[in-house]
Parts: C-alpha cells; structure tokens; sequence
C-alpha cells in the first residue's frame, strides 16, 4: 500500500499540473521548467506525482456521482492530516470538478488503498531490454537499420515513432530541426506521427512521398515493387516523386493506396477487415519508465531509442538516481524532466547532447 503526501496529492488535483503532463505545450513546460527551478526539493513530490497521473492515463471510466468529488477531497485531506504534518507545496491549487475517469483513483486514495506501483509495474511489460536497432551515423543523418528478424521501434526526437520491419531501414536528420521534417524509408514500416501543423512531416520512399501532419499509417512493397500506404488515424497526402506538380491523393483512415511503379498508376481503395485489424505490426516499446535509476543508465537509455549521443561526466552525475515515468513526451521534453530532476543543464551543438551541472549529493 501507498500513501500520498499533501504535496503530491496537491500537484494531482491541480489543473495546471495535470495539463501539463497529459497536453504539454509552451507554456505550461515553462512554467512548470521555472517551478522546479524555483524548488527543487519538491522535485521527488512532483514526479511522484507525474508518475501516478501517467499511471492512470488509460484507466475506464466508471459512472460516478458528480456530487462525489468534495467528498473525496474531505476524506483525502482528512486523512493526510492525521497521517502526517509536511510543509505544504508552494503553489495554488486550482480546486475542480475531477474528470469522471480520475474519480475511482481518487476514492481508492482516500480508503488508501492504491496500489501506483501496480500501475508502474504493469507498464512496464511493454519494455524490451534493450533496442535492436543498428545505427550509423553520416554527414550529421543517421540511417537505422532492423537487422533483426522481429519488428523493432525506432524513435524520433519529435515524439513520432516508426516500427521498423524486418530488413527495413530510416535515414534522416539527427534532430529533425529543418521546417519539414524529412525521414527516407526503405521496406516495410509503421509510422505514428507526432502533430506539429507548423512541420509538416514527410515520408519519402524511392518512387513515393507521403505527407502528413499528425497520423499513423503502414507503408509496404510488395516484391513486384508495388507500394500500398495504409492509413490508421489522420489523414495523408501521397504523390508521385515524377510527377513535377506534385498532385497527391489524400487517404483518409481505414482507407489505402495502391502504387504500382510500372505504370505509374495509383488505386485507392477501402481497407479489408483483416487489413484493418493487421495494419499496425505489433512490437515491444520502450516505456521509458524508470525508479531509482541511475541517471547515466537513463541518458543510455535515451542514445540507444533516439540513436542520439548524449555527453554527461561519470563523475559528475555518477551518484544521481532519478524515479520518473517519461514515455509519451519528445526526446528534448524527457531531457528537461531528467536535466530538472538532477539541477542539470543540456545544450545541442551538432549531432551530440551535453549535459552539465553540479554532482547529486
């Protein structure tokens, strides 16, 4: 069994807090990036905190009273307050009309009965041991290969991810800072792409482009050349790399798209039960969860899933240990929670990572 202090239980129930781990954007990361700043010694409460909000992303949503709400609050609070007298966290609360999916976590609190290592533990089924990708890296792009015989996960510094089929390969700009972003791909692979309207991404394969905003979708050759571009979410624009107008068609989800490079013709076409069911190839994905690991074990962590080298002295941080959960934020947001939790600083110069600051006590 575990209980919450009154810092984290505070950070739960603060709508600024849970906006910024569930929709981050400029500047609730900023704001949030100067608290802790500001405070460092609530750092542990807060990514406490984070952990239990991530934890509990996915859980149903059981019909609750809408009247129930204070009365979990009471409870809670009553109960922290017989429980123990900590300092009280040094922001403002912002006291609202919980979501009702939070409500059965909320009442499991107050019985003090959750169980947030459970949620954890159950997460972490999903990570492999280790990234079985091969990574090279040449003139500032990096080309990912999977080598293996199994899907593997090759991820980007933007939040997108790709599943690499067996056999197939990416190439593209190390951090992807160009106004599009830009990824070349050779065989089989899924792609969940992470919005960004003001950069676009695009997929180009060596007689097709794919454009996209924010969705996910399946591209395969087949061995005659034919290449079919399945969309999951979203939408998609595809055109012929000849073709100097550029003029794409657009597939929308459950749909796909036929290219054969003999003829230079596209089909489109409604996607079939079994393609529905089977256009997302299933692979193991980092979760990125971690507890009182070392921080250097993390920056390996995130080199070998971003194929990005990050420089940080052994003596410096050798004795920082750092308990977070960071899955669904990009490469440079999980850099800004470890770098917060350690009072270390990162800069990007090139194709490398360096971290500096001062040795954990």
């Amino acid at each position: 069994m575990e209980h919450l202090n009154e810092e984290t239980w505070e950070f739960i129930r603060d709508d600024r807090f849970i906006q910024w781990v569930l929709d981050p954007d400029t500047t609730n990361i900023a704001y949030w990036e100067h608290w802790m700043a500001e405070h460092p010694h609530h750092i542990d409460s807060l990514m406490k905190a984070r952990e239990i909000v991530i934890s509990m992303r996915d859980l149903p949503q059981p019909g609750i009273d809408p009247a129930l709400p204070e009365e979990i609050y009471a409870a809670i609070d009553q109960g922290i307050a017989t429980e123990q007298s900590t300092s009280h966290v040094l922001l403002t609360p912002v006291r609202r009309r919980i979501p009702y999916r939070w409500m059965s976590v909320a009442a499991a609190i107050a019985g003090g009965i959750v169980l947030v290592s459970v949620f954890i533990n159950n997460n972490n089924k999903n990570k492999p041991a280790v990234v079985q990708i091969d990574s090279q890296e040449i003139n500032g792009e990096v080309i990912r290969t999977n080598k293996t015989t199994d899907n593997q996960v090759a991820y980007l510094t933007d939040g997108s991810t790709v599943v690499l089929q067996s056999g197939a390969s990416i190439h593209h700009e190390t951090f992807l800072q160009r106004p599009q972003r830009e990824v070349y791909l050779k065989g089989d692979a899924f792609f969940n792409i992470a919005k960004d309207a003001q950069r676009p991404f695009f997929v180009y394969t060596p007689k097709v482009a794919i454009r996209v905003l924010g969705t996910s979708f399946n591209v395969k050759e087949d061995k005659d050349g034919n290449l079919t571009v399945m969309v999951k979410t979203g939408k998609i624009s595809v055109y012929n790399l000849a073709d100097a107008g550029h003029h794409g068609y657009v597939v929308t989800p459950n749909h796909k798209i036929r290219f054969n490079p003999h003829t230079a013709v596209f089909v489109t076409d409604s996607m079939n039960v079994e393609e529905e069911q089977h256009v997302q190839p299933p692979a193991q994905i980092m979760d990125f969860a971690f507890e009182d690991t070392p921080v250097k074990e993390i920056f390996k962590s995130l080199e070998m899933a971003y194929s990005v080298k990050i420089i940080a002295d052994e003596a410096t941080f050798g004795k920082c240990l750092v308990t977070t959960t960071i899955t669904h934020e990009s490469f440079e947001d999980k850099l800004k929670i470890i770098c917060a939790a350690v009072n270390a600083t990162y800069k990007i110069s090139g194709n490398r990572v360096y971290i500096s600051g001062k040795p954990c006590s």
